[in-house]
């Protein structure tokens, strides 16, 4: 695998294999992608147009979800009207923004290693951009789940926070930073010689 800053220096055998993995890692990515738009489309389109129309598409399935609706919320089935499955979408939709942005720069990340692009800055920059990305994902979760349990109405709400997450968003992002000095260090270091 090469870098930008000398596209000439062999590499050794073992990033062969590291190259081919990363082929696989990319179709892997590629599958969640694909899968997190559809649900990404999906959900929002079922909330607006079965949900309120399930009466009509079967009895036994409208019941049964009114029951398993009235498990959780003080709200009524009836009463998710076209502004609260509105706010429910728009809060379902900020909820997978940022899992779209993880699997895209991460998907980008190992197309790149799977081309030999180790320590590019474009490596660099979507590495940096997954770290943010998961730190976004942990705050935008507690954002999203506190307003879902206002406008459903939830009986009871605990949050799920993600400090592991958080954690694991906060080193790569500082991995991609030393990254980045690491690089301009090198740089400086071809300067002089």
């Amino acid at each position: 695998m090469t870098s930008d800053t000398n596209p000439t220096l062999p590499m050794p055998a073992s990033f062969d294999r590291a190259r081919r993995i990363s082929v696989v890692i990319v179709l892997l990515f590629d599958i969640a992608l694909w899968l997190a738009v559809a649900f990404t489309v999906l959900v929002p389109l079922a909330l607006l147009f079965v949900v309120p129309n399930l009466a009509a598409i079967s009895a036994d399935l409208a019941a049964a979800a009114q029951a398993e609706w009235a498990k959780d919320s003080r709200l009524p089935y009836a009463a998710l009207t076209i502004g609260r499955r509105l706010l429910l979408m728009v809060d379902f939709l900020a909820a997978m923004a940022p899992t779209l942005f993880i699997l895209s720069h991460g998907r980008k990340l190992f197309a790149g290693f799977a081309r030999g692009h180790v320590f590019t800055e474009a490596s660099i920059a979507h590495l940096k951009a997954l770290g943010f990305w998961l730190i976004v994902s942990v705050v935008v979760g507690v954002v999203v789940q506190t307003l879902f349990f206002a406008i459903a109405e939830m009986r009871e709400h605990s949050l799920d926070l993600n400090p592991v997450t958080l954690l694991y968003g906060a080193m790569i992002y500082v991995a991609a930073y030393v990254m980045t000095e690491a690089r301009q260090i090198a740089a400086d270091h071809a300067e002089i010689i």
